[in-house]
């Protein structure tokens, strides 16, 4: 599991203790048998030094529930990462009930690597291209280009017609912030803090009505990001149950309705090789059998 430290305590172990004392004692344990990890692979001690900024690594308890077993599509692998195409309705990182259904859990298993670990995050009801990391020493390196802006991402999504948004990109720019225990981003007065261009690549109509194919480029991430600027542009995306409003069962995921959002490629320079490397997603929109080819 990932914290980002945000506050200023003595050390990082104060912090997480502080932040979550019902677990106090069961982090206390971990971090005595040496689990918990520095972003550069160092063990963590209760001397370590709180460093604004850093973060520690460790593996949350899972819990013995009767989740079936999820296996992850590989895209692409070298010794250091594996690329998947994560399924809607699957949580990139254990959060909440949702430990073994999760891809880090999954991939876990599924490679016999305990180490394995989410390079970033796509929402439980995006699918697609998921980048993971072998070891945690290489996590740095990688984390960086993220940090730097240097990945290129693109989306496909499925939303209603507006005549807003046609072949030529559309850029929306905004500040978006997100409060922690609120559900949704929002957009707020400021300087702009998340940008994202958007294109129709094909219109098409079925028995629910007319719709548009929508190539999404971020060129930030914020969280939510695309499913804010496209509610934003008055083209929610089809299957959403967090945007515009939150439906009553916004938390429980419908497979055979997935909402209409894939990391469709992803595009980077290797820090390790220095070569470059894309991937893409073999998901497409269910919606849309046109593109399914």
């Amino acid at each position: 599991m990932l914290l980002s430290l945000g506050s200023l305590p003595a050390t990082a172990v104060s912090y997480v203790m502080q932040r979550f004392p019902d677990s106090a004692a069961w982090f206390a344990d971990e971090v005595g048998a040496g689990r918990v990890r520095s972003d550069d692979g160092t063990v963590v001690t209760t001397s370590s030094p709180y460093v604004p900024g850093a973060s520690v690594w460790f593996h949350r308890p899972i819990p013995d529930d009767d989740a079936a077993p999820v296996t992850l599509d590989v895209l692409y692998e070298d010794e250091w990462i594996i690329a998947v195409d994560k399924p809607h309705g699957l949580c990139s990182t254990p959060k909440g009930e949702n430990v073994r259904r999760s891809a880090v859990v999954a991939g876990r298993v599924q490679f016999a690597n305990d180490e394995i670990s989410a390079l970033h995050r796509l929402d439980r009801s995006t699918g697609g291209v998921l980048l993971l990391c072998k070891r945690r020493e290489h996590r740095g390196a990688f984390h960086k280009m993220f940090e730097q802006r240097s990945v290129s991402k693109t989306y496909w999504a499925v939303a209603s017609l507006n005549g807003r948004v046609d072949a030529e990109p559309v850029r929306v720019e905004s500040r978006i912030n997100k409060t922690q225990g609120e559900l949704q981003a929002r957009e707020d007065p400021g300087e702009v803090n998340a940008i994202t261009d958007v294109r129709l690549l094909v219109s098409f109509t079925d028995e629910s009505g007319e719709w548009g194919l929508y190539e999404v480029r971020p060129l930030t991430g914020r969280t939510h990001q695309i499913r804010v600027h496209m509610t934003s542009l008055g083209l929610p995306l089809r299957g959403d149950k967090l945007y515009p409003v939150p439906l009553n069962d916004f938390d429980v995921e419908d497979p055979d309705n997935p909402m209409q959002l894939i990391a469709r490629s992803m595009t980077f320079a290797h820090p390790m090789t220095g070569e470059s490397v894309m991937i893409d997603s073999r998901l497409t929109p269910s919606s849309h059998a046109a593109v399914a080819g």
